[in-house]
């Protein structure tokens, strides 16, 4: 592996999923090796061929895809990220990992990754602030990851409240921070 950086940036089905498109495209033009994973759900707000032409790369969005050169997808990703950031992160996506589940490309890499992990939430406010939800973002933080976010702002019902996707800059400034 040259002396690039790795970023692998996890996008689950939030409305805020177009705004990951900005990450991508930065870490890009900083010459950065990017690679896009997908879930299901995220590529109903956000297509893979938008990530693809931003990353320069093919995104994952299943990980028995044919891989000509065969290698386990979600092990190599894993073993060659430096970082790892999901943007944005669902309630369903936090509690995947904070259970340990890996039934999605997103979940199984980071779990088979040493990486540091940059959790970014971004949901409704009264799913923000469900029990469940708050202990398994606890889970995590006791797992070392780095949670930013969300914050006070236009949710997609309409209301101004806590759990819209931190800005993009302070994502990109945890991203660099770890990475360095």
């Amino acid at each position: 592996m040259s002396g690039k950086k790795e970023i692998i940036v996890g996008v689950t089905g939030g409305i805020s999923a177009y705004k990951t498109c900005e990450v991508v495209r930065y870490f890009r033009k900083k010459d950065f090796g990017v690679t896009v994973l997908m879930t299901p759900e995220a590529q109903q707000f956000v297509g893979p061929l938008t990530f693809r032409t931003l990353s320069g790369r093919p995104v994952v969005t299943d990980m028995f895809a044919e891989n000509i050169a065969w290698d386990p997808c979600h092990i190599a990703l894993a073993e060659k990220a430096d970082c790892i950031v999901v943007a944005p992160a669902t309630a369903r996506s936090i509690a995947r990992l904070a259970l340990g589940l890996c039934d999605d490309i997103i979940s199984c890499v980071i779990t088979a990754s040493k990486a540091p992990v940059i959790i970014c939430p971004a949901m409704n406010d009264n799913m923000y602030r469900h029990p469940a939800v708050q202990a398994n973002l606890k889970i995590l933080k006791k797992f070392g990851y780095e949670i930013i976010g969300p914050v006070e702002g236009r949710l997609a019902s309409g209301k101004r409240a806590i759990g819209h996707l931190a800005e993009i800059d302070e994502i990109i400034r945890a991203i660099e921070k770890t990475v360095r």
